[in-house]
C-alpha cells in the first residue's frame, strides 16, 4: 500500500512506526520533537507512530512506556528489532552501545537515528561505514545544530562565495556543572564506555558543524586536561573511580581547504549555560554565530564594510513548515525537530540525508586524531 500526500509525492508507507531504544533526558526531546513533525509540518509525511521503547531494564522500559504513553515495552533490543512493524530505531542509548545496536537494527532491515557520537572510536566507525555500504537503510545522525536557520544562513553564504577564501575559524562549547567534586561518577566518565569526554560530548557538535559549513579537516594538534580525577560512585558506598576522560579540550585545526583555525570545549566553564560560539574569518566577509543569541546570524561583508557588522534576523525560517510564523523566536527543541523531520523525508522519498553515518565518522576520525595527539604530544593526519 502506499501514501500519497497533498503535494503529490508517492510515500511508501501509511504511517511511520519508530521504536526507541533508550530513552533519558535526551530520549524525551526524541520523542517530543518526533510529535510535533505532524503539527508543524501538516499533511507532508505519513503519520508517525512511536510503538514503543526497551532500556538496560523490563522494568525500566514498562515505566517509561506507561509514562510516555507508548502501546508497547520490548524486554530487549532484540526483541524491539524482531518487531515487524517497526520501520526506524531511534538509538538513545550509551556511547558503547551504538556500533553493536546499528549493525543489529541494519540486520534486521531497520532504519536507524543515532545519537553523536557515532561510536567510541575510528575502528569502530570504519566498520560501521562498511555495514551502511552494504545495507539499503538510512543512518542519519543527530548533529541538531546543523537545522538552526543562522547556521543554514551560514552555510548559504559560503555556497553563494560571500565569505571567500577562508582564513581563520574559532569553534567553541561551554557547558558547566561537573565542577563539584562530589558529583558522581558515571558511564559518561569513562572513557572505555565513552570514547571521550567533553570533546566527544561538545567537541562532535562543534567539528560537525565546522565541517558542514568549511569541510574536512586535514590534522589536529590537541591539548586535554582532566580536572577532578576521581569521583564518588553513585551507590553511597564510599568508594570512588578513577576519571579517564578530559574536562576540557584544545585543539588547533587545519582543513584541506589549507584554513587554519581552532576548537576549545569545556564541561567546566563556570558561569556558562549553553554556549556555543563559531566564527568564521574569510577574504571576503566573516560571520558569527552564538547558541545564547539564536535567533541572529552576524554578518560582515567586506564590501560593504562602512556598514559594519550587519545582524541578519534568521529566527524560525524553516520553508516547508507551516507553523510558527518565521518571525517567531526559535528555541533549542526546534532544531531537534527539524533533524528528525527531514530525517523522516529522506526516507520516504527515498534520498540520502544528511547528517549521515558518514557524516558521523568523519567527526570520529577528527576526534580520534585529537586523542591520538593529546596523549603523543604531536600534530596528527585526520585520515579514515
Amino acid at each position: 500500500m502506499k501514501y500519497r500526500s497533498e503535494t503529490g509525492v508517492n510515500l511508501k508507507m501509511e504511517k511511520i512506526v519508530i521504536a526507541m531504544a533508550g530513552f533519558g533526558g535526551i530520549g524525551r526531546i526524541h520523542q517530543l520533537a518526533w510529535s510535533d513533525i505532524s503539527y508543524i509540518y501538516p499533511g507532508q509525511l505519513p503519520d508517525i507512530f512511536i510503538k514503543g521503547v526497551c532500556r538496560s531494564t523490563v522494568a525500566g522500559a514498562e515505566e517509561t512506556a506507561s509514562k510516555a504513553g507508548f502501546e508497547k515495552a520490548y524486554r530487549d533490543y532484540d526483541e524491539l528489532l524482531a518487531d515487524p512493524e517497526v520501520d526506524i530505531v531511534d538509538l538513545v542509548t550509551p556511547n558503547s552501545l551504538h556500533k553493536s545496536q546499528i549493525m543489529k537494527a541494519l540486520k534486521a532491515g531497520k532504519h536507524v537515528l543515532c545519537e553523536k557520537p557515532l561510536a567510541l572510536n575510528a575502528g569502530e566507525a570504519r566498520e560501521l561505514e562498511q555495514a551502511a555500504v552494504e545495507s539499503d537503510r538510512q543512518i542519519g545522525m543527530v548533529f541538531n545544530y546543523r537545522f538552526i536557520p543562522a547556521i543554514m544562513k551560514a552555510k548559504e553564504l559560503m555556497e553563494q562565495g560571500r565569505i571567500g577564501e577562508i582564513y581563520s575559524f574559532r569553534g567553541e562549547y561551554f557547558h558547566t556543572g561537573y565542577q563539584n567534586p562530589s558529583r558522581p561518577f558515571s558511564w559518561r566518565m569513562d572513557f572505555e564506555k565513552s570514547g571521550g569526554g567533553a570533546l566527544a560530548d561538545l567537541g562532535s557538535h562543534v567539528i560537525d558543524l565546522l565541517r558542514f559549513l568549511l569541510g574536512d579537516f586535514s590534522s589536529v594538534k590537541a591539548d586535554m586536561k582532566t580536572y577532578i580525577k576521581e569521583r564518588p560512585l553513585a551507590d553511597g558506598s564510599g568508594k570512588r573511580e578513577s576519571v579517564t576522560v578530559d574536562d576540557a579540550a584544545w585543539l588547533q585545526c587545519e582543513l584541506d581547504s589549507g584554513a587554519q583555525g581552532t576548537i576549545e570545549v569545556s564541561r567546566f566553564a563556570t558561569g556558562t549555560l549553553d554556549n556555543l560560539n563559531i566564527t568564521v574569518y574569510g577574504s571576503r566577509g566573516s560571520f558569527s554565530f552564538k547558541l545564547m543569541d539564536p535567533n541572529f546570524l552576524y554578518y560582515f561583508d567586506e564590501d560593504n564594510k562602512g556598514m559594519g557588522w550587519n545582524r541578519l534576523e534568521t529566527l524560525q525560517h524553516y520553508p516547508d513548515a507551516k507553523i510558527p510564523a518565521p518571525r517567531s523566536v526559535i528555541g533549542w527543541t526546534r532544531f531537534h525537530t527539524e533533524n528528525q523531520y527531514r530525517f523522516l523525508k529522506s526516507i520516504v522519498e527515498g534520498k540520502s540525508f544528511s547528517p549521515s553515518l558518514s557524516d558521523g565518522a568523519a567527526v570520529q576520525y577528527v576526534m580520534d586524531a585529537a586523542y591520538r595527539s593529546a596523549a603523543e604530544g604531536q600534530r596528527f593526519s585526520v585520515s579514515s
